[in-house]
């Protein structure tokens, strides 16, 4: 008996914990596991969206690094050649017919960025227009900056020394070509050789024309005329005897078929 009434007076103890259980269940819904929940889904969110973050800003970089490498290997193995015009027309630092109308004279530094651009893009459209058809004759320069040096004077001696073997106007394209990527780097002593002699020039006659110095007083005549004209800096670019404003093709034309009209 006395443990059948222990059992009966506990059988309320056991419902009454029963009872407290939705107690318990209320305060779970309302209380800390949703706030628990929510707190632990907004901080995996956040983690994910910055790792998203992270990978995609990874394959940004390498996007725009690999095409930076892309295009500057595609600028460096660009092929280079004798212009497509007579041969009569290319006569050392000069292209074009003799009996040209226009004269285009350039003042140009071969690690001046400005003039690099030049040669690249506006130069190419020069030529197909204006020279070509017979309408202009270019005339190179040399005008290398003291800022630039040592590469900006080592590389008009080389550009002069393939001047000796007919090849100015290739050797010239090449040098922006790689100047443009490496900047001093891409005009050391053996670099200026190698270029020569991956065209097909001798190595060994340009080796010592370069070595010797031996056209310093080129050189240095283009850069006292330059001194005389009071040109402000590279590229200077002179239309039959007149200064242009800017090296951009739009200028250049205008100044070009000014002197073209002028001459009819």
């Amino acid at each position: 008996m006395a443990s059948s009434s222990e059992n009966k007076t506990s059988t309320p103890s056991n419902t009454s914990t029963k009872k407290s259980a939705p107690t318990s269940s209320s305060s779970k819904s309302t209380g800390t596991k949703p706030a628990s929940k929510s707190s632990g889904s907004g901080f995996i969110n956040s983690s994910n969206i910055g790792l998203w973050l992270i990978g995609a800003s990874v394959l940004i970089v390498a996007l725009v690094v690999g095409f930076i490498v892309f295009n500057e290997n595609r600028v460096k193995s660009a092929p280079v050649a004798q212009p497509d015009v007579p041969a009569e027309w290319i006569s050392g630092r000069t292209l074009g017919s003799p009996d040209a109308p226009v004269v285009v004279r350039l003042f140009e530094d071969f690690l001046c960025p400005t003039c690099q651009t030049f040669s690249t893009t506006v130069k190419p459209t020069l030529i197909e227009q204006y020279v070509k058809p017979g309408t202009v004759r270019l005339e190179y320069n040399y005008f290398p900056l003291q800022q630039h040096d040592p590469g900006a004077t080592m590389t008009a001696l080389a550009t002069e020394c393939a001047v000796d073997q007919g090849y100015f106007w290739p050797y010239h394209d090449k040098v922006f070509q790689m100047a443009t990527v490496d900047q001093q780097a891409a005009v050391q002593f053996d670099d200026l050789v190698g270029y020569a002699q991956g065209m097909g020039l001798n190595g060994d006659q340009f080796r010592a024309c370069l070595s010797s110095q031996q056209h310093k007083d080129i050189v240095a005549a283009g850069l006292s005329e330059a001194s005389q004209l009071n040109l402000p800096g590279t590229p200077s670019i002179i239309v039959n005897g007149q200064m242009v404003g800017d090296s951009s093709l739009a200028t250049v034309k205008a100044a070009i078929d000014a002197a073209v009209a002028a001459a009819q």
